[in-house]
């Protein structure tokens, strides 16, 4: 069977995580890369041997390119998203999609008129605690859910703002501890607990010099009835992981990140899984490739079988409508009905 080839769009510290992800799986070969900066693109390509290319649209006529990772500035997404899409270039994109539910629309309507498959960057939908979670949930082990939350108490420097022309602007970043380092668990709280029926959200700037928010909270009425909170940071010293807590009549389930600390459902055992915890609450780098192993290797079954990717373009909006839907919320004062 002929191998994937893959270019990756932006040589940033991201793209090590595909490219390495990438090298590991047997169907697939890095071939190119693309960059705007000169020295980001000669030290990537000279890293893994693959073809450089400072034009984007030359990257995009390489035959051997069939799928492009687009590991840009978020406010980039939907432009390189949607020119891959119309040169026929199957596509994985960091999360989020894109910064507005207009553009993640942009995107689904290049991908389905050029018969495309992209999947979203959303590892925790592969772990094996969040799937039985879900299952508890949908096959009603926990009774009828009347609270599902999630905290995700970050901590960002500074410094982490001030090294970067793009983080914490509204133009290319699309939002701040939501947006960026909260999106993540938004959508798995989403993958759960299904859709969202209405929002009421604060979002705050309090502790960064930055224009979007580093702080901010809601209260969320899923469509089951079930109500929520989402609260999210990156102001937090020292910065706490990510945890989620599900509440039903018949039982309840906490996760810190992606291991079950709290499983009392009656008649059911907690089951053990070798979960790992991550630093990705106070270190933005803090996590390993398997989850991109996972995605990338799920978008080549997508294509290989002409079937939907685990996490597609129309699963990858649904974060992003909830996101700014508190921005929305938190600007207007009001309720917003999804």
């Amino acid at each position: 069977m002929k191998r994937m080839g893959f270019g990756i769009i932006g040589c940033g510290a991201i793209s090590n995580m595909h490219a390495g992800a990438i090298v590991e799986i047997e169907n697939a070969e890095l071939v190119a890369c693309t960059d705007v900066n000169e020295k980001s693109l000669a030290d990537f390509s000279t890293k893994y041997g693959i073809t450089p290319y400072n034009d984007f649209n030359k990257m995009l006529n390489d035959t051997r390119v069939d799928t492009v990772c687009v590991c840009t500035p978020s406010g980039l997404h939907k432009r390189f998203c949607v020119e891959a899409a119309k040169a026929g270039k199957h596509i994985v994109v960091e999360k989020p999609m894109a910064l507005t539910t207009m553009d993640c629309d942009e995107i689904i309507k290049a991908c389905d008129e050029n018969n495309v498959k992209l999947e979203v960057i959303s590892q925790n939908r592969f772990k094996d605690s969040f799937k039985l979670v879900k299952s508890m949930v949908e096959e009603g082990k926990l009774g009828r859910i009347v609270s599902a939350d999630i905290y995700m108490k970050y901590y960002r420097s500074p410094e982490y703002y001030g090294a970067s022309n793009w983080k914490g602007t509204w133009a290319m970043d699309g939002g701040g501890a939501l947006m960026n380092q909260g999106i993540h668990g938004v959508d798995i709280l989403l993958f759960i607990m299904g859709k969202v029926k209405s929002v009421f959200g604060y979002t705050r700037t309090l502790a960064r010099d930055i224009e979007v928010e580093d702080t901010a909270s809601a209260v969320v009425e899923f469509k089951n009835g079930a109500l929520g909170v989402i609260q999210g940071t990156t102001s937090v010293t020292p910065g706490y992981p990510r945890k989620m807590e599900i509440n039903g009549t018949e039982g309840s389930i906490t996760l810190i990140e992606g291991d079950i600390t709290v499983w009392d459902i009656k008649g059911i055992e907690k089951p053990e899984f070798k979960a790992t915890l991550g630093h990705s609450h106070n270190d933005p780098m803090a996590f390993n490739i398997e989850g991109h192993v996972l995605q990338i290797t799920d978008l080549i079954r997508a294509v290989e079988t002409d079937s939907e990717p685990y996490v597609s373009h129309r699963e990858g909006r649904r974060p992003v409508e909830l996101i700014t839907a508190i921005y929305e919320s938190s600007e207007t004062g009001k309720r917003i009905d999804l």
